[in-house]
């Protein structure tokens, strides 16, 4: 992996680069240890499943390796972190995979918990997220129905639910949500909704209607879903994880369902922890705490 944490409790991934590490550390310990031949061995946290990681090649770079890049430990860091084996096992970095949408890890402490909190705590933020990548507006009633659904999903139990991912994961664990009278800032979308459903409008806001003239109308449900979770780490450790966003429509009712339209979405991790480490002042300006009520009202029952 090409990034680290100094605690568990941290929020932000920092790019492995010796002279930060140093200057952060101090190069004390519990982060610099001393082995028996005298030298010393540098560890860190993994940002995505809060695990002990051993920095290598700090100092040293081994053959044929161009940057120093951090690598889970088989034992827990005194001082420093525990190995949580179930958060590990579904850690990108650890093991990058595509998940079964159905495996759940079996604790609730530790990283699920910590996921949950974080989702219930930042839902403005995840909101806001979403909107920026989907150009989707869900109105309260939405993320209520989204809320639910990830609540009966167990999504924060899914075993490829990291620290790193909460928005996504959010949205991947949510199924399948009605676009009607939804805000649609996304062009592409709107166009190929206009295209494939005649019947279907937007009024000046963007939001999506039935059209009140049409000679031949037909009734229409046309949703969301976010399919497709996939992880790919590259040789220098650099994990991308990415989903589709795919939009369909059923017509009067039938049971068969139609996609039309897919966009592929990539997780922004770096722009999810710079909301998270905003400074309160600027924070308290743009933060929307209904939203975070409605998300504590439907699953704060985990964490009471």
């Amino acid at each position: 992996m090409d990034v680290y944490k100094l605690r568990p409790a941290h929020q932000t991934a920092k790019l492995i680069e010796r002279s930060r590490f140093e200057r952060e550390t101090q190069s004390k310990s519990p982060w610099y240890r001393e082995r028996a031949s005298g030298e010393k061995s540098q560890f860190a946290v993994c940002p995505a499943c809060d695990s002990p990681i051993q920095l290598i090649g700090l100092y040293r770079l081994p053959p044929g390796v161009k940057h120093p890049f951090g690598k889970h430990t088989t034992h827990a860091v005194p001082g420093l972190a525990n190995i949580d084996d179930e958060a590990r096992e579904g850690c990108p970095y650890f093991k990058p995979r595509k998940h079964n949408k159905l495996d759940r890890k079996q604790r609730f402490e530790g990283v699920p918990r910590k996921v949950l909190e974080l989702l219930v705590d930042q839902f403005d933020r995840v909101e806001y997220i979403l909107r920026r990548q989907t150009g989707i507006k869900f109105s309260q009633r939405a993320l209520r129905h989204m809320l639910r659904s990830y609540d009966g999903e167990r999504g924060h139990l899914y075993m490829g639910a990291t620290l790193r991912n909460v928005p996504w994961i959010f949205a991947y664990m949510s199924d399948s949500t009605g676009l009607y009278g939804q805000v649609i800032k996304n062009e592409a979308m709107r166009s190929a909704i206009l295209a494939h459903v005649p019947n279907a409008t937007f009024d000046d806001n963007h939001r999506l209607l039935a059209r009140p003239d049409a000679r031949k109308r037909r009734h229409f449900d046309i949703a969301v879903c976010f399919v497709g979770h996939d992880t790919v780490k590259s040789e220098e450790g650099q994990v991308y994880e990415t989903m589709k966003m795919s939009v369909s429509v059923r017509w009067d009712r039938e049971i068969d369902v139609e996609s039309f339209y897919e966009e592929d979405i990539v997780f922004e991790y770096g722009f999810f922890e710079r909301l998270l480490n905003l400074s309160p002042e600027h924070a308290k300006k743009n933060r929307d705490m209904r939203l975070v009520e409605i998300a504590s009202e439907i699953l704060g029952h985990w964490l009471a």
